[in-house]
């Protein structure tokens, strides 16, 4: 979707730059590597090379931490658990929430809520009581797994095992927040924009190297080391970025501690 005033750039100025590194410009469009409504060339593999490009980039900036590729979303409405088993389970994944317990009896499944559909990994949760508008409470990640304790009116503790969320449950309903690394969206059309600022030189040479890796080409390592350079520059800038802001480690003691649980 385009927008109107914007540092973003956008397909059409990536795949531009695509074609001056690979001396495909030598007629207006392209020859191989032309834009999508073209009518010659193979602008499906354009699309496809450019898109494995940004999601290259999208993984070295997320790497070292990067916010762009940070997200924020609720799950609502977390349903109460039916029954109070220390070993009972919930899972919020793609398909939606799944209550589990041993011995199968109380199983229930809903489709809603479920996960984002552009997470890529959790990275902070918060809760409070469904139908509230109370302070949310940061929840807990515990080392190796849940805890084998009977449920209370807060989920208190969650884990990420096999791509889905899961919680001991709580004997009330609960909506929990989400900071998570996300993935952004694939390009289709020469006016979607690219909404990562100052990438186009960083995909353009990733895209480089893939095209001139499927051709055989000699040339690949040096375009290569150009997009590992340029993914560099825009990770020192985030870096340098976060620097600025005053950072005070947490005392041992005090880490993992949930001063303001309710429990």
């Amino acid at each position: 979707m385009p927008i109107p005033t914007s540092a973003y750039k956008t397909f059409a100025d990536v795949s531009a730059r695509l074609r001056t590194i690979v001396l495909d410009s030598e007629i207006a469009g392209g020859d191989t590597l032309t834009d999508p409504g073209s009518p010659t060339g193979v602008p499906f593999v354009t699309v496809q090379i450019i898109n494995a490009a940004f999601e290259k980039v999208q993984l070295e900036l997320a790497r070292v931490g990067v916010e762009t590729m940070i997200g924020e979303a609720w799950l609502i409405g977390l349903p109460a658990m039916p029954t109070i088993d220390p070993e009972g389970r919930m899972v919020v994944d793609d398909t939606g929430t799944t209550i589990t317990y041993p011995n199968a009896i109380g199983n229930v499944f809903s489709l809603t809520p479920q996960l984002p559909v552009d997470l890529v990994l959790p990275l902070v949760l918060y809760e409070r009581q469904t139908n509230t508008t109370n302070s949310p409470l940061k929840m807990r990640q515990p080392n190796g797994t849940l805890p084998s304790q009977s449920q209370s009116t807060w989920l208190i503790n969650w884990e990420w095992e096999t791509d889905g969320l899961r919680f001991r449950g709580a004997t009330q309903s609960q909506d929990v927040k989400i900071k998570y690394e996300k993935s952004l969206p694939l390009l289709v059309a020469t006016t979607d924009p690219v909404p990562i600022r100052g990438v186009v030189n960083a995909a353009a040479y990733a895209g480089a190297t893939i095209f001139a890796q499927s051709r055989g080409g000699a040339i690949s390592p040096m375009f290569k080391a150009e997009a590992d350079y340029e993914i560099s520059l825009l990770q020192q800038i985030s870096a340098r970025r976060r620097q600025r802001k005053q950072v005070r480690r947490q005392p041992y003691s005090g880490r993992g501690q949930r001063t303001n649980s309710p429990v």
